[in-house]
């Protein structure tokens, strides 16, 4: 049986990617607040259109801007690998530090990218322009506890009364998101104490989908079966004595908009595979965008600012809409038909965290139709207070980003030191994502730039993420 699951994730979010790599180069929604408040550095220009640089710059394909980021706010980083994987004799769900660190709710947002081509210049002493394309494509999900629970029970971890056991599995959801934006930005000074900047952006969305189980219960009414039995490894002579039925309700729909996307069904008709053709990939969607920020010198060396960005929305074309639906939201198996018993055991032993032969999609073409699909708008705030100089400064950013799944909140500290044009240091430590275990740094060395928000400390890091560029200056410093 193919794993659906990693099918669905992998080949939306990184094979896409990947493909779309050849062509274009792809880029990252997201941004590296440790480069917010380092002055001169272009990349806060993503959290801020107002933060013009120091100097002009050219971001070239591949050096420009290379990012990558995997965040969760329970599973660790290789956990977030493990669920996406989906194999059916994965075992990690049965580690009790898995157990234990897991919520009601566990959410994990993964991206990657850079510029494809990005250019910015100071027109007159308070103009600064910048012309950006870039690919942005990012994944984000959310398990239930409850899934991991079933998974455990049917390892015959616990003793379980089947003759009345029920699990519900909770809800779930996945979302992956990929486009092209083609964006113009202006910031403009306002004497020495204010700048305010616009950046507008068209999008051309080349793919979108989710896949939401809005229900799954398991219920069984079965005599005959060992408490402790572990499905997965059964045979059929521990469940021939077996008598009575089982029920399993499911509630699930996933909505795709790609061209060169297409479903593959097994002999029931049900959806278990996809497949990507590179060479029909097209548009299949069209939108805009908009980025607005302002930042100001209060008083001494107290600066504000605040931004919205990453407002907009991408209307998606009805001929490149797919919609699958739960054909049968209650399968019933009972122990007098032949084979029922072997049909739920193969169903429920399966270690997938989703499984296409529990969700049975089957396309229904007739509710394919087109949809609109909005951008994950992020509120950032931000003062920070610069001395000696305006050598040092010490900064406090908060951002909260609105995601098609969760929303994600964060406040960083930073301290930043830049003892000439040349060199910029950024210590940084964002406690709320990652629990505050985690701390991150930004360095700039001339055109060099390296840093972090959350340092990977191992394979029991929540969240982490890495942020490198290396641009070509363009005329004198500002």
């Amino acid at each position: 049986m193919k794993k659906f699951y990693r099918f669905f994730y992998l080949r939306c979010l990184f094979a896409l990617a990947v493909i779309m790599l050849a062509c274009t180069h792809y880029a990252s929604a997201q941004y590296l607040r440790s480069s917010y408040f380092m002055e001169g550095s272009q990349y806060r220009l993503q959290l801020n259109p107002a933060l013009a640089p120091a100097k002009g710059f050219v971001h070239l394909p591949g050096i420009g801007h290379v990012n990558a980021s995997v965040r969760s706010n329970s599973l660790t980083f290789e956990d977030v690998w493990d669920v996406i994987e989906n194999k059916d004799d994965a075992d990690y769900f049965l580690k009790d530090r898995f157990v234990n660190e897991l919520k009601d709710e566990n959410h994990a947002l993964v991206n990657a990218g850079t510029d494809v081509l990005s250019v910015g210049w100071w027109q007159s002493k308070n103009s600064f322009w910048t012309i950006n394309l870039s690919v942005k494509v990012d994944g984000s999900m959310n398990v239930n506890r409850g899934m991991f629970n079933f998974l455990r029970d049917m390892r015959g971890l616990e003793s379980h009364d089947y003759s009345n056991y029920v699990c519900d599995l909770g809800a779930h959801e996945v979302d992956v998101n990929a486009y092209t934006e083609i964006g113009v930005g202006y910031s403009r000074r306002f004497g020495d104490r204010f700048n305010a900047g616009l950046r507008v952006k068209g999008l051309l969305g080349l793919g979108n989908a989710n896949l939401k189980i809005n229900k799954a219960v398991v219920k069984t009414n079965l005599q005959g079966v060992n408490p402790d039995i572990n499905w997965t490894d059964i045979h059929y002579e521990d469940v021939a004595g077996a008598s009575g039925n089982a029920t399993i309700e499911v509630d699930a729909q996933l909505e795709s908009s790609f061209e060169g996307f297409e479903y593959k069904t097994n002999q029931d008709g049900y959806i278990d595979d996809m497949k990507f053709e590179a060479k029909h990939m097209g548009i299949a969607g069209i939108g805009a965008g908009v980025d607005l920020g302002v930042s100001a010198r209060v008083i001494g060396g107290l600066s504000l600012s605040a931004a919205l960005v990453d407002l907009g929305f991408i209307k998606w074309s009805k001929g490149a809409t797919q919609v699958a639906r739960t054909q049968a939201n209650e399968m019933y198996f009972d122990t007098n038909n032949a084979g029922d018993i072997l049909d739920f055991t193969e169903i429920v032993s399966s270690g997938e965290t989703l499984n296409p032969d529990l969700l049975r999609l089957t396309l229904d073409e007739e509710a394919a139709k087109g949809r609109t699909t909005k951008l994950a708008p992020t509120l950032v705030l931000g003062a920070d207070y610069a001395f000696n100089h305006d050598k040092v400064n010490f900064g406090v950013l908060f951002t909260n980003r609105k995601g098609s799944i969760f929303n994600e909140t964060e406040l960083t500290m930073s301290l930043n030191y830049n003892p000439s044009n040349f060199i910029g240091l950024t210590a940084s430590y964002s406690p709320i994502l990652s629990g505050g275990k985690s701390f991150g740094f930004a360095l700039k060395l001339g055109p060099l730039f390296l840093g972090t928000d959350y340092m990977y400390l191992g394979k029991d890091t929540k969240c982490c993420n890495a942020l490198f560029g290396l641009s070509i200056p363009l005329s004198a410093r500002r």
